[in-house]
């Protein structure tokens, strides 16, 4: 009977905190900048507020100005080019990858069930990554019936319903309470919290599954994981929208991962296993894109062993290699085939001339014969092949596997000797002499890097001949501040060479 007693309780409990999370309303944003102006003020200069724009009447969108996305050319070009703002209710997206326009028919310009002249002709998603243009393509231009409705916008605004509708004159649409990806995304609904303001009724990680998601949660390996209301669960709140279907398989399409499939990649890693989450390494309230600083945490900072040892140029940095641009949302970039538009979240690398992808091309592999992991193809083509002008080596597909096995390997470094590094004095208080000795002419680069595997100082030698070379160093990193006491990694590097000392700084 106890026991019975105490279920009870507890059932009464979660669905009473359930219940009082539920019966809230969503305020919007805008309540949210009065105490917390930093965030918000971050937040802003994000991606995320930039998923769905209202447009209203005449009036086009407007972004942040880092963002160059060439909206000057969208209405000239648009379809048939005869589009103007007053035919536009929305834009889907303009921020980062490309932009697409929802007619003030519901329906997304250019597709076949528009009520405009240009319906099914297409050239309607306007490609672009990095400030450079990529140009129009034809985006579901044969498709009936592309409204956006609730099975669009639930991952591109706030508070989505899927009753009533967004624009007045189509019905059945669904709704929401704010464009993009507001603070009540990811902390649910405030209206408590505005009018009371107190940590114990705001969500710190708003749990939550999609209505259309009949399963009510997400897959790992085959295993629906659901939310937990009363818990804070990073990864499960980031990959509630960071996924394509809620399975477990990573989605694949023309020889690239599918966007908004970072949360079907993390979970196959070691760094999963480990308990890292989204919030690890990103600051989510901040951009990665266009210069942001939303990346918080730095490779070496876990593996300083690796950074020590990287027999590669200095042209490439982890990210490059770990994380490269093998998934798509809007195109593809350069001469290779192997560059998209999005970083993968795979990070392993297996250094074989195996495709990464099944047989039909849908599919990342990951099963007993192959995990999850990034192909030399992409992690070295994509660089080596994609430009003949960049002064960058060519490589088959096999020599880029051979190489990337000992990437890491101090062996390797010992048998391709090209570079002979000295310090003094070491310890050192002040200025630290750097000197090394090279047996090919080429570009040097000369890092140093704390404990934590943070870059501190960088300097760059141009086209330096065969023979002794010395740098001082004055204990100041990039900034001009000097460094403090401490153990640190001197890293010179050429085009195909690296040679690694410890320095010891005693201020």
């Amino acid at each position: 009977m106890k026991r019975f007693l105490l279920l009870t309780i507890c059932l009464m409990l979660f669905l009473g905190t359930t219940f009082q999370l539920k019966s809230q309303t969503f305020v919007g944003s805008e309540s949210c900048k009065i105490c917390h102006s930093d965030k918000y003020n971050f937040w802003v200069d994000s991606g995320h507020p930039y998923k769905f724009t209202i447009t209203d009447g005449d009036v086009e969108p407007e972004y942040p100005m880092e963002a160059i996305n060439f909206q000057e050319q969208w209405m000239d070009s648009l379809g048939d080019g005869s589009h103007d703002w007053t035919q536009i209710a929305g834009v889907i997206g303009g921020y980062g990858w490309k932009a697409r326009f929802v007619g003030t028919d519901g329906i997304i310009i250019g597709t076949a069930s528009s009520s405009f002249p240009d319906a099914g002709m297409g050239h309607n998603q306007f490609n672009f990554y990095g400030g450079e243009e990529h140009g129009w393509v034809d985006y579901n231009a044969s498709t009936e019936n592309k409204y956006y409705n609730y099975g669009c916008f639930k991952c591109h605004t706030t508070g989505g319903e899927t009753t009533g509708t967004w624009l007045a004159g189509v019905p059945d649409l669904g709704t929401f309470t704010e464009g993009g990806i507001g603070c009540e995304s990811c902390h649910g609904p405030g209206s408590d919290h505005v009018e009371s303001p107190s940590s114990s009724n705001i969500d710190r990680v708003y749990e939550f599954a999609h209505y259309d998601n009949a399963l009510g949660g997400l897959e790992i390996d085959g295993v629906v994981q659901t939310p937990d209301p009363n818990g804070d669960d990073v990864n499960f709140l980031c990959g509630t929208c960071h996924n394509r279907d809620y399975k477990s398989p990573i989605n694949a399409s023309g020889g690239f991962i599918k966007h908004h499939e970072q949360w079907d990649e993390f979970v196959t890693t070691k760094h999963f296993d480990g308990g890292m989450t989204c919030n690890t390494c990103h600051n989510p309230h901040k951009r990665t894109i266009w210069d942001g600083d939303g990346i918080t945490m730095s490779c070496g900072a876990c593996h300083s062993d690796q950074v020590e040892v990287t027999n590669h140029g200095p042209s490439a940095n982890c990210v490059d290699c770990h994380m490269a641009f093998a998934a798509k949302s809007g195109t593809t970039r350069g001469a290779s085939g192997y560059v998209g538009d999005v970083r993968s979240h795979l990070m392993k690398i297996i250094p074989d001339t195996e495709s990464m992808f099944t047989e039909d091309g849908a599919w990342v592999k990951d099963d007993d014969e192959r995990v999850a992991a990034l192909s030399p193809a992409y992690t070295c083509l994509g660089c080596h092949n994609n430009d003949p002008d960049d002064n960058i080596p060519d490589k088959t597909l096999e020599a880029a596997a051979e190489g990337a096995k000992f990437m890491h390997s101090p062996e390797f470094i010992a048998q391709q000797k090209d570079i002979e590094l000295g310090i003094f004095p070491n310890p050192s208080v002040d200025f630290t002499n750097i000197t090394f000795t090279l047996y090919a002419s080429s570009n040097v680069e000369i890092d140093i890097f704390n404990t934590s595997g943070q870059l501190v100082y960088t300097h760059t030698e141009v086209s330096k001949p065969i023979g002794n070379h010395q740098l001082s160093w004055d204990g100041n990193s990039n900034t001009g501040a000097s460094v403090d006491a401490g153990y640190y990694l001197v890293k010179v590097s050429t085009a195909s060479r690296t040679s690694v000392q410890k320095l010891v700084m005693m201020k």
